[in-house]
């Protein structure tokens, strides 16, 4: 799927650029690492690992500023929460959260928001995708184009 989507995106001029993560030390940023998607150079979509500005809380968001064609495929995004215990980091999956773009149209989605805690006492990090058809609808991938680095 994701080979597809390489040749697709290189067909039509599509580039997906990593964006740095904030540092840890930084103070509370919106927008804590991101996946951008450009054309000719300009963003057109992404995929963002966001926080509140107390830093309590993050989400998934899927900002969609320019579409093709009412027949563009939605994209998916996964947010995953990492809680640190005595033998290491184990992936919280209750606190994992999707969503799914609508298709076709510009705007932007989040998932639910999940716990963010001070220091190293968890890690979050977002995957990206693009949705799948099945029968008439759109759904979540099975397995996902790639994931950010895991993020304090």
């Amino acid at each position: 799927m994701a080979s597809a989507l390489l040749v697709v995106g290189a067909i039509v001029g599509f580039t997906v650029v990593a964006a740095p993560a904030t540092p840890a030390s930084a103070a509370c940023s919106s927008v804590v690492d991101a996946k951008y998607v450009t054309l000719n150079g300009s963003i057109i979509k992404g995929w963002k690992l966001a926080q509140s500005t107390d830093c309590n809380q993050r989400w998934g968001q899927i900002v969609i500023d320019y579409v093709a064609s009412a027949f563009d495929t939605p994209l998916a995004i996964k947010i995953e929460r990492q809680i640190k215990s005595p033998y290491g980091y184990f992936l919280d999956e209750a606190s994992t959260k999707t969503k799914l773009s609508a298709q076709g149209l510009e705007g932007t989605w989040n998932t639910t928001h999940i716990t963010n805690s001070s220091g190293d006492a968890d890690k979050h990090r977002i995957c990206y995708g693009y949705g799948v058809k099945s029968g008439t609808s759109w759904v979540l991938p099975s397995t996902w184009d790639g994931c950010t680095s895991w993020v304090y």
